[in-house]
């Protein structure tokens, strides 16, 4: 799975998920197919509550992505999940 942090530069310099890249959520949709080679693959989104990632995740569904899940907020995902963090 592909997991892309959508927050703002400042916010993915501060703390990310371990193998996450950064593509800021208004560019999704430029930005993505650098990344994955079908609409099929696995993309995971978090940003710092969900709400962006809802967002990213809803323009990806419009446009026929099957695969695109809102992983939800950083701080949460670290919160159940520690191993996740990148060190």
């Amino acid at each position: 799975m592909l997991i892309i942090d959508v927050r703002t530069p400042e916010e993915f310099a501060e703390g990310h998920l371990k193998d996450a890249i950064l593509i800021e959520y208004q560019n999704i949709l430029e930005e993505i197919f650098k990344h994955i080679d079908s609409k099929d693959d696995e993309i995971g989104l978090y940003c710092a509550a969900g709400v962006r990632s809802g967002f990213a995740t809803y323009m990806l569904e419009q446009q026929g992505f099957t695969n695109a899940v809102n992983l939800g907020g950083y701080h949460d995902i670290l919160y159940h999940h520690p191993e996740l963090a990148d060190a």
